[in-house]
């Protein structure tokens, strides 16, 4: 037996046959094991939403195919149509039935209306047994949103997938649910795909992030060994929030604007130009001699965001919540030792 739920191999996608204009999606190749959650993550226009529609067989795939349960759903030639595919969705903005009860939108995709224990075991998972009456007027964003997951698992589906399904909730309310969201899946033997943009959505309930941009699958990792090893500079950035500065080569050792990077591990590596240096490893200075200038501060709860033009670059810096220092400010920046950076290409980790 097959422990993918779900394979995409070598798919590519755009919107007009033109050869000279770009692809949507570039040789996406995913695999999502059964029962696993999946996070595809990256910025608006990276291609997700493409995806999730060529997953769901509203597109044609112009390359490449899908396979779901074993079964080849979608390939250039001809495609699965989506009511065949027993994929459940779920969207950002719920697209419940306003004309229908709890119970009714939860029964809605079933083809059996009299045998009601799977739903009945659904809605109580989700919290929703003392609401079953209920219009969807009459509940709060976070029950919408219960029970439109609820009604996407009913009809027996094992496979779903989420289009942002939490970005139009309260911060509380999103935290809760999101939490018990693979508790759901599990408790249903259900794989799914949830698409967002916010990395740490992504990095807290999945079991793998893949992580997208342009069109292309950067990186296909646990969340884990995403902050452990970025394999490229956009993962880096987009994930750990990292500031990406230009190196040049000296003799002995690299240089950027904060300073030199002098380590022995770096001979014979002089293919080297970036290197990715987490926030919070570079310490600030106020100094009316210095060449790095403040031109904006967040206040981030437990400590304080700038954001800095140094040498043409611009960086972010975290500091503690006791250094208040102002917009306008000139500063020194340093990199901390015994700390550790990325150098790219090639991704190396090095600790300075």
């Amino acid at each position: 037996m097959e422990k993918e739920a779900l394979i995409i191999d070598d798919l590519h996608h755009k919107y007009d046959n033109q050869k000279i204009s770009n692809w949507i999606l570039n040789a996406i190749n995913l695999k999502i094991e059964k029962g696993q959650l999946l996070g595809l993550l990256g910025p608006s226009g990276c291609g997700k939403t493409t995806l999730l529609r060529l997953i769901a067989g509203f597109e044609y795939p112009l390359k490449g195919k899908i396979i779901l349960n074993d079964q080849e759903i979608s390939n250039k030639n001809r495609i699965l149509t989506p009511e065949k595919r027993k994929i459940g969705m779920v969207f950002q903005d719920y697209a419940l039935f306003p004309h229908l009860t709890v119970l009714e939108n939860a029964m809605f995709g079933l083809k059996d209306k009299k045998n009601k224990s799977r739903v009945n075991f659904l809605i109580n998972i989700v919290g929703l047994d003392k609401f079953i009456n209920r219009y969807p007027h009459e509940l709060s964003g976070g029950q919408k949103q219960r029970l439109a997951i609820a009604r996407a698992l009913a009809p027996g589906t094992n496979f779903i997938l989420l289009d942002e399904p939490f970005c139009s909730l309260d911060i509380h309310v999103k935290l809760k649910l999101r939490s018990e969201l693979p508790n759901i899946l599990r408790s249903c033997n259900a794989s799914g795909l949830m698409v967002t943009h916010d990395p740490e959505e992504a990095m807290s309930i999945c079991d793998k992030v893949a992580v997208m941009n342009e069109g292309k699958i950067h990186q296909v990792d646990s969340p884990l060994k995403l902050l452990e090893n970025p394999k490229t500079i956009f993962v880096s950035s987009f994930i750990l929030g990292n500031n990406i500065l230009n190196l040049k080569k000296k003799e002995n050792s690299f240089s950027c604007c904060i300073g030199e990077i002098n380590t022995s591990s770096l001979e014979g590596k002089n293919n080297i130009k970036f290197i990715s240096i987490p926030q919070k490893f570079i310490s600030i200075k106020s100094s009316v001699d210095g060449d790095a200038k403040i031109v904006s501060k967040e206040f981030m709860g437990e400590y304080f965001m700038y954001k800095l033009s140094l040498k043409e670059e611009t960086l972010r810096v975290r500091t503690n919540i006791n250094d208040d220092l102002n917009v306008g400010d000139n500063c020194f920046l340093s990199i901390d030792k015994d700390c550790f950076c990325f150098l790219y290409p090639g991704a190396h980790k090095i600790f300075i």
